[in-house]
């Protein structure tokens, strides 16, 4: 009797286990619930648009947007549409001011409307980012590009694609794959393989935490190696981030600007940790043995970090960076550049 006591007793603590281990697994696998900055609905009010929500059919989910019109000017308008980087970012509160500043700020006075998208399990869109890849995001963007293409007062012939960081690889890969992108343009997007950024990352990140040296080598190794573990173990159990690093380790975006014909531009911050402007402005000309072709332009705003606000070293604190100002040398640019496209 007290045996089978003992294996019943061992039994409900397996069966715990097990669906304390699922719980957890299934909460890991789930996009973190963001709430929109409190000031986006006040900030898309004092704009001069018609404002349109809707959702985007890609595949088999729907896409949150947001299309943002200017009112009057021209009957049919360009239109660009914004990808944004990796992780729990939602359009609403994304990178503290960066689409209010670089996107609403820059093609709403242009008259071109600007479209924002939320990826897969974020806001309202339906699906899981996690479960997705850097060529099915490309496929989401380019579900949003025939959206626009049908609508009453887009051209369908200037529509382009503007990508921050992650969001960079992601539009240089729809350009590349759709003659129908009239351009992109990337900010912070790397021009190395995804493996090259973590390693940059991981170092630098390292580097301003005093590592040097034997230290520095020897700590960067192991956690690349964690790295790749973890991106193994995710093609094995497929879930949350592991998952998705599983689908993104090995992309090289070569080809893609290899393939890519029409106009862009690529932009770093001097000073970005997370995507190092000499290590990449390196591999954009190693990519083209040294001749670029001329429908691809960089440019490198000397004291800017990752989401293009000036700070003072590459080792600014996340706190201290977001009350430096944000950069007009980058606008300016970004100006110039659309003037020459002719929009």
């Amino acid at each position: 009797m007290k045996r089978i006591n003992k294996k019943t007793i061992g039994m409900t603590i397996v069966a715990i286990l097990i669906v304390a281990i699922g719980i957890l697994a299934y909460r890991y696998d789930q996009p973190m619930k963001i709430e929109p900055d409190p000031n986006w609905e006040s900030t898309i009010a004092s704009l001069d648009v018609t404002r349109e929500r809707f959702f985007i059919q890609s595949g088999d989910v729907k896409l949150e947007a947001e299309l943002l019109i200017p009112v009057g000017g021209r009957e049919k308008k360009p239109a660009v549409i914004f990808a944004g980087g990796s992780g729990q970012w939602i359009y609403q509160a994304y990178a503290e001011d960066l689409i209010e500043e670089y996107v609403l700020g820059v093609f709403l006075p242009r008259d071109m409307a600007v479209l924002l998208i939320n990826k897969r399990g974020l806001g309202e869109s339906e699906g899981n980012w996690m479960h997705n890849d850097l060529q099915g995001h490309a496929d989401d963007i380019y579900a949003a590009v025939q959206r626009l293409q049908n609508h009453p007062v887009i051209d369908p012939a200037h529509i382009g694609l503007l990508g921050h960081s992650q969001g960079g690889w992601i539009v240089m890969l729809a350009t590349a794959q759709h003659d129908d992108v009239a351009f992109f343009i990337s900010l912070a997007g790397p021009t190395t393989t995804v493996l090259e950024q973590i390693e940059a990352d991981a170092g630098n990140n390292l580097r301003c935490q005093g590592y040097e040296g034997d230290a520095l080598n020897n700590k960067l190794k192991r956690d690349l190696q964690a790295d790749r573990i973890g991106a193994t173990l995710g093609k094995i159990i497929p879930i949350g981030e592991i998952r998705f690093m599983s689908g993104i380790i090995d992309s090289d975006p070569r080809e893609a600007l290899l393939t890519v014909n029409v106009p862009g531009m690529l932009v770093y911050g001097g000073l970005d940790p997370q995507v190092p402007a000499d290590q990449n402005l390196a591999r954009f000309n190693e990519i083209f043995n040294g001749s670029p072709p001329d429908h691809l332009e960089t440019f490198v705003v000397a004291d800017a970090q990752h989401v293009f606000r000036a700070v003072d070293s590459m080792c600014t604190m996340y706190e201290d960076y977001l009350s430096g100002p944000l950069s007009t040398e980058l606008v300016d640019e970004l100006q110039n550049w659309l003037t020459e496209q002719g929009y």
